[in-house]
């Protein structure tokens, strides 16, 4: 639905504040309580690139979360795994500490990985 002002219709700063927020008003989301980041697992299959996009797209909602609730919230969704262990190992205080251990986690996965499907040259 698309609405128009009249022309000369506001005369000043208040009643185009008031009118910009009548409008819309109707679109505003509330953010999400910090709990709701305990509910996301990771699922059985689920990939870890998968399961960290998934993670922070959910904080993207909700409204003021410190680091040491991200952290636990992730770490108490994450499958059981060499992964978790690492963490609870290290015991990283940020988001950002978890991430980067993520992606270097991720990456050593992935090199390795690529050294086993390398195809073996035959010898003469």
């Amino acid at each position: 639905m698309v609405h128009k002002l009249t022309p000369n219709s506001i005369n000043t700063f208040k009643e185009l504040s008031a009118q910009f927020a009548s409008h819309f008003i109707g679109g505003h989301r509330y953010k999400k309580s910090t709990a709701c980041l305990m509910n996301i697992k990771q699922w059985e299959d689920e990939a870890l690139r998968s399961y960290i996009t998934r993670f922070n797209k959910e904080t993207l909602s909700i409204n003021e979360a410190n680091n040491k609730i991200l952290v636990a919230a992730f770490t108490n969704g994450l499958r059981k795994g060499k992964f978790l262990f690492s963490l609870y190992e290290n015991d990283p205080k940020t988001m950002s500490d978890v991430l980067y251990k993520a992606t270097k986690y991720m990456n050593t996965k992935d090199a390795l990985l690529a050294r086993e499907e390398k195809p073996k040259k035959k010898e003469r």
